[in-house]
């Protein structure tokens, strides 16, 4: 939730890797992308301060809320809910590839379902 953005921010530095949880109905929702770019290491601030260091500023990367800054993170992503109706693992995946820039995602396992009527 967005309520818990700075969280996020924060928890991410001390991780060693995440594992992103994906509505298979709905797929890549909104706070799904900005927990992606918590954990690749592409928020704005990052880039508001590289442009400042290029340009000769000496500006800090601190926010409000602190420094934020560390190595991307490898990342597993698990689809989830398959056996709501709607579900629609390749979907899912279309979503993962189209909103999360940078994703190369590959799936280990594929699932084997039938819908009887």
């Amino acid at each position: 939730h967005v309520d818990f953005s700075v969280e996020v921010n924060r928890s991410v530095t001390v991780l060693d890797g995440a594992v992103l949880v994906v509505d298979a109905v709905a797929g890549v929702q909104a706070q799904t992308e900005t927990v992606w770019r918590a954990i690749r290491n592409t928020d704005k601030a990052k880039s508001s301060s590289s442009n400042a260091e290029t340009s000769g500023s000496t500006t800090s990367t601190s926010s409000a809320h602190g420094s934020h800054q560390h190595e991307p993170l490898p990342a597993m992503m698990y689809i989830n809910k398959m056996d709501r109706d709607g579900a629609d693992f390749r979907h899912a995946m279309q979503t993962v590839v189209k909103k999360l820039k940078g994703s190369n995602p590959v799936p280990v396992q594929l699932p084997l379902y039938r819908v009887e009527n």
